[in-house]
């Protein structure tokens, strides 16, 4: 069976869009898995910036920091949601131990901020799967239409 060039596309971007809702679900379960296990610790807001989005407008990136009981400064992005953070402000930091400087997050009881986000990102990732391979499912006849 050859696959038309529009096949193939709508076939790469499900795909792409499904991938990325797996990432997304993975660092939104890592996420909630370090407020229920992770250490717990008082950090700050290192940095408040506007990121460029590339071709589509700026964005606020936020940088976090805390030190580890051995003294150890360690930084980390996050996505704190609709308001955010000045710098200098205090934060709640769920972190594990074993990997703080790759896991680490403000999300927690007071803002659930790194958790919604990644999960409203899955939105429109799911709609362009969605459309996409099931518009190849009933051009392959693998879904009766109606």
């Amino acid at each position: 069976m050859s696959m038309s060039t529009w096949e193939m596309t709508f076939l790469a971007v499900g795909l792409a869009c499904t991938v990325g809702i797996v990432l997304v679900l993975y660092r939104a379960v890592i996420v909630i898995w370090l407020v229920l296990r992770g250490e717990r610790t008082q950090g700050w807001c290192v940095t408040r910036r506007m990121s460029p989005g590339g071709n589509s407008p700026s964005h606020p990136e936020f940088v976090f920091a805390f030190r580890t009981p051995d003294g150890v400064t360690v930084e980390f992005k996050d996505r704190p949601g609709a308001f955010g953070y000045e710098e200098g402000a205090p934060v709640r930091v769920c972190y594990d131990p074993a990997r703080p400087r790759k896991r680490a997050t403000i999300a927690g009881p007071d803002t659930w901020g790194p958790v919604y986000v990644r999960l409203l990102m899955c939105i429109p990732l799911g709609m362009f799967s969605f459309v996409g391979l099931y518009a190849l499912a009933l051009n392959w006849g693998l879904v009766a239409s109606h």
